[in-house]
């Protein structure tokens, strides 16, 4: 079983998310990460669900949120062709001693500072799920006081085809 990523464009009304996680958990689907934000429609959101399952499981699933109501389009994402990004906020400990080798670990990932303590920093990460599991992974060697994750989003690549000539 693989991970798959869909994006679900959905009328923007009351119900709509409780209904759309309500057709996994009554299939035992379950749902790694789970965004949802208004689109460029007006009156429109974009659900981005990071789900497992082979092909088969997956196109039942895509049936499945067709015949919702409010769902104007699914399309499953190919990772290979598109952006998926994550957030993270994580707070480590830093403290005199330490506080040097972490900022470096954490520019080196690229990671923003966005609040300092005596005793912590807090920091904000935006990259690919893959990039953020080992940035965490590498934090826990200081201690991490907490730590938040958006989930998945995604949008398809742009593939322009040269023209010949």
């Amino acid at each position: 079983m693989s991970t798959q990523i869909i994006s679900v464009l959905v009328e923007d009304e009351a119900g709509s998310l409780t209904r759309m996680s309500g057709m996994f958990s009554r299939r035992g689907i379950n749902i790694h990460s789970l965004t949802v934000s208004p689109s460029e429609k007006e009156g429109m959101s974009r659900m981005t669900i990071v789900t497992t399952g082979d092909e088969r499981e997956i196109e039942k699933i895509e049936k499945q949120l067709n015949k919702l109501i409010e769902v104007v389009k699914v399309n499953i994402l190919d990772k290979n062709t598109s952006v998926v990004r994550d957030l993270c906020l994580l707070k480590v400990y830093a403290d005199k001693e330490n506080r040097a080798e972490v900022l470096e670990i954490a520019n080196a990932f690229k990671s923003n500072i966005v609040d300092i303590s005596i005793r912590t920093i807090t920091l904000e990460i935006t990259a690919d799920p893959l990039d953020i599991d080992r940035f965490v992974e590498t934090m826990k060697n200081f201690g991490i006081k907490e730590l938040f994750r958006t989930g998945v989003t995604a949008i398809s690549r742009d593939i322009e085809k040269k023209s010949g000539g």
